[in-house]
């Protein structure tokens, strides 16, 4: 237990009293692994033989608990990275929220906390006279929290009070009341929110989902457009927010530059000879029927009359959705899918992925509909970066540059969406850009781009880097024209994303530029 003195400031009195409680991170952590590998948070197993230590009944933990063994919320958690996406924010901003009234809490018994520590420094003097008043003031505050007055009447009667240990015990259970009293009205809060399950999960997953539906709208865009919102569901702010990601469907270059810069194997790279495995079917067409046997699964197509008679019956529902999730339903086996192991070589261009360096002009010339098309493709490539695991780094350009790693930026924002404000002083909210005035110098760019290229080691080797701009950019120094090619032979490829009219001299620099016309809207 801490042990607390008159010399310790505020900060570390809390410091000690929040000792034994998760940091919001590690709760952060369980809510992640459950999203993307399906691990469900099991106290005994994942908590208590890590944190043995007096660990805190914590209200939080079996809430995820709860929520994470939710059949229905697994099924549609581990089906859709939209769901998984939505259930991590909103659940985690909960979490954050529940940690935030415990602090509060634990401040409104910061005093009787300090009051408790003490007790074990009084005088024999203050001991006899006080120990019988204290008893009858803890036991009126913390009745209903645990505090047993019967108990410690009896080890302090009869001179007990004289006793150093009985007024340790005394310590202790003070304390552990003030801390059932925090405990129970988190709880409280929790109770509170169940109704609308997962921290209002639910409610904000079937808004989305009834979006899609009636407009048509993939996972995909929807999850793009999620990510580009301030972390609540406001419907005119989602629209908004999709408008910009379908500029993709009309400009399909959009889709073609983020998957060239999401390349995989290096076409220029060492080939090496790999074992290709693969399956071979063997199937015995004499037979009358192509049912085998019966197995366990989760095809719904091969369900057993059995295992669909539950999920037509409403009680068994939940049932039947935790069989699917955990892949445990009875289905027929076939024998066409009884395959034998085949194998054979082939070649395959050997390369470490490289990074991206992405250089967004926002210069006065790119405000309006090319401020727009840089958003979505910037949406687009972070959600690539994200997916492949690449490291991805933004250079804001115009007559200065701001340089961002865009892969930490993603989770800044995602924390941000969840009410969790770290520093943030790149001014590039939402995924808009600040316009500046005056024209485009490409120098201090490319120094920087180059400086990344040099001094990045491993990290930035075979990068992709990509232009966002209007190319309406001066050639600059012929030291840094040239080094263009040096790079290129090294693995780095140059793209270029032109958006608007107008002739380019920068073609022979780059391994391709797609280009995007767009009509200026009328001024009336």
């Amino acid at each position: 237990m801490p042990s607390y003195s008159d010399n310790d400031s505020t900060n570390n009195y809390m410091e000690k009293v929040l000792r034994k409680r998760l940091p919001l991170n590690d709760y952060l952590y369980y809510i992640r692994r459950f999203v993307e590998m399906g691990d469900v948070l099991e106290i005994e197993k994942d908590v208590a033989i890590e944190f043995a230590w007096e660990l805190y009944d914590d209200p939080i933990l079996r809430y995820l608990s709860k929520l994470m063994s939710d059949p229905i919320i697994q099924a549609a958690v581990l089906s859709s990275k939209l769901a998984g996406q939505v259930f991590y924010e909103t659940v985690g901003r909960f979490v954050a929220e529940c940690l935030h009234t415990e602090e509060f809490i634990n401040q409104r018994f910061f005093t009787e906390r300090k009051e408790a520590g003490k007790t074990t420094e009084w005088s024999m003097g203050k001991r006899q006279d006080n120990w019988q008043t204290l008893l009858a003031a803890i036991d009126e505050k913390h009745r209903d929290d645990g505090f047993d007055i019967n108990f410690m009447k009896k080890r302090f009667q009869y001179d007990g009070w004289k006793n150093p240990e009985n007024w340790e015990t005394l310590q202790r259970e003070w304390m552990a009341a003030i801390d059932n009293r925090v405990r129970k009205e988190v709880a409280k809060k929790i109770k509170a929110k169940e109704a609308g399950a997962g921290g209002g999960f639910n409610r904000i997953f079937e808004r989305l989902s009834h979006q899609m539906r009636s407009q048509g709208i993939t996972e995909a865009e929807a999850l793009q457009a999620w990510n580009m919102m301030a972390g609540q569901w406001i419907e005119s702010e989602f629209e908004k927010r999709l408008h910009i990601v379908q500029i993709q469907n009309k400009y399909p270059q959009i889709g073609e530059v983020a998957r060239k810069m999401g390349r995989l194997p290096d076409e220029d790279g060492k080939d090496r000879l790999p074992v290709q495995t693969g399956f071979r079917h063997k199937l015995d067409h004499s037979s009358g029927s192509d049912i085998e046997g019966v197995t366990i699964g989760r095809d719904l197509n091969a369900l057993m009359p059995t295992e669909l008679a539950q999920y037509t019956d409403s009680d068994l529902e939940s049932l039947f959705l935790r069989k699917w999730v955990t892949s445990r339903l009875q289905v027929f086996r076939y024998k066409s899918e009884i395959t034998q192991p085949s194998r054979r070589l082939r070649t395959e261009s050997a390369a470490r992925r490289g990074p991206m360096i992405v250089c967004v002009d926002s210069s006065a010339s790119m405000y309006g509909v090319p401020q727009k098309i840089e958003a979505s493709l910037l949406s687009k490539l972070e959600q690539t970066a994200e997916q492949l695991k690449r490291d991805c780094f933004l250079i804001d350009f115009s007559v200065g540059i701001r340089p961002i790693e865009l892969r930490s930026r993603r989770k800044r924002k995602a924390l941000e969406r969840m009410g969790i404000r770290p520093e943030d002083n790149e001014n590039f909210e939402k995924g808009y850009f600040p316009f500046l005035n005056g024209g485009t110098d490409a120098q201090k760019m490319l120094n920087m781009v180059f400086a990344l290229l040099d001094n990045g080691g491993d990290r930035y080797m075979n990068a992709d880097v990509l232009w966002i701009t209007d190319f309406l950019i001066p050639r600059t120094t012929e030291d840094l024209m040239r080094r263009f090619k040096e790079y290129q032979k090294t693995g780095t490829r140059f793209y270029g994303f032109k958006i608007g009219e107008g002739h380019s001299n920068w073609n022979l620099y780059f391994d391709k530029i797609f280009e995007i016309h767009y009509r200026p809207p009328r001024m009336y």
